[in-house]
């Protein structure tokens, strides 16, 4: 029996149609695992969100420690301690190092030292000990205060300058965050906390710089960075005591 060419051009849209039939079911199999895999990959990101948020506020909690110089009674052991959350299964840990301790009765007389006119001491340097920021030397020579800063030390330094002209001679202080070339990453990262806490006890300066090589410990560059933060001086008259 033949087949009429209408009844042939019917077959082969059938044809046609249940292959079209047949690739829209594996679209529509294909949509289906990836709302599957979008659903738990929300879920990952709500538990990760929540596992951040947990160490967020660990680490507000130390910051707020190292600012008030509280004790950290949360974690138990003294050097490295183990910050653990648990959230759905999901867990994570992290080590967060001991918090930058302070000597201040010394940090304080030195700084004080440093101010009085009463003295000849016309910087402080500070530097670690351990977890602890200490004063590690004062003096009046400033070739002396030059070699106080070794390429692998983090150090902070407070100076006295005598600025002005012969007509108006006036004291200025300038505070110094030393970081040497040599000096990781992760204690650079640290400098910016630790150098609030120093801050805290040397308050009052005129300027502050952060130097990284020896070249940058020049007595000329720290007055011309003070004189630009306090105006120009005016000379030459006649009285120089």
């Amino acid at each position: 029996m033949e087949i009429s060419d209408n009844q042939n051009n019917i077959v082969t849209k059938f044809d046609i149609l249940t292959k079209n039939v047949d690739e829209f079911r594996n679209i529509l199999s294909q949509f289906s695992e990836k709302m599957v895999a979008l659903e738990e990959s929300a879920t990952d990101k709500r538990k990760f969100r929540s596992e951040i948020n947990v160490l967020r506020k660990r680490i507000d909690d130390l910051y707020a420690i190292v600012k008030e110089g509280k004790e950290d009674n949360s974690c138990p052991s003294d050097d490295i301690q183990e910050v653990e959350s648990c959230h759905s299964e999901f867990s994570c840990s992290s080590k967060v190092a001991m918090t930058t301790g302070l000597d201040r009765d010394t940090i304080r007389a030195a700084y004080e030292d440093v101010r009085s006119d009463a003295t000849p001491t016309e910087w402080a340097v500070f530097k670690f000990e351990g977890s602890r920021i200490v004063c590690s030397a004062r003096g009046s020579d400033f070739t002396e205060f030059r070699k106080q800063f070794a390429d692998d030390e983090r150090a902070f330094g407070y100076l006295r300058l005598q600025m002005g002209d012969e007509m108006s001679k006036r004291r200025k202080f300038m505070f110094m965050t030393w970081v040497g070339p040599n000096v990781s990453v992760i204690n650079r990262a640290k400098m910016s906390t630790d150098k609030a806490i120093v801050k805290d006890i040397i308050s009052n300066f005129a300027v502050e710089l952060q130097l990284e090589s020896q070249a940058e410990i020049d007595i000329d560059q720290f007055k011309d960075a003070l004189n630009r933060a306090g105006g120009a001086n005016y000379g030459t008259g006649v009285r120089d005591l």
